[in-house]
């Protein structure tokens, strides 16, 4: 006979697309989450902006620092992306 594979419940599965922020405390993921905001205000330029948000506040999340430290971070970037796009938009808006 032939044996059964292991399974581990524990991991995200492939096609889980929020696994990683699913897998968070609460506070953790809404301000993972928050820079795609910016995707409803701003769309392309916006969405492009609030991926790398989020994508930065996933890393800080996982990282080991103390929750203070990551909560300032996590803000941060929030802040950070926030006063990219409107700079960028500002750009757009004045070349055009």
């Amino acid at each position: 006979m032939t044996k059964m594979p292991d399974l581990n419940l524990d991991t995200p599965k492939r096609n889980d697309r929020f696994g990683q922020i699913r897998n968070l405390p609460m506070w953790q993921g809404i301000l993972a989450a928050l820079p795609l905001g910016l995707l409803l205000i701003g769309g392309l330029i916006g969405g492009f902006i609030g991926a790398l948000g989020m994508v930065t506040n996933l890393k800080i999340a996982r990282a080991a620092l103390a929750p203070t430290w990551k909560a300032l971070s996590m803000v941060g970037v929030v802040l950070g992306a926030v006063i990219a796009y409107l700079l960028i938009a500002a750009a757009v808006t004045a070349a055009f």
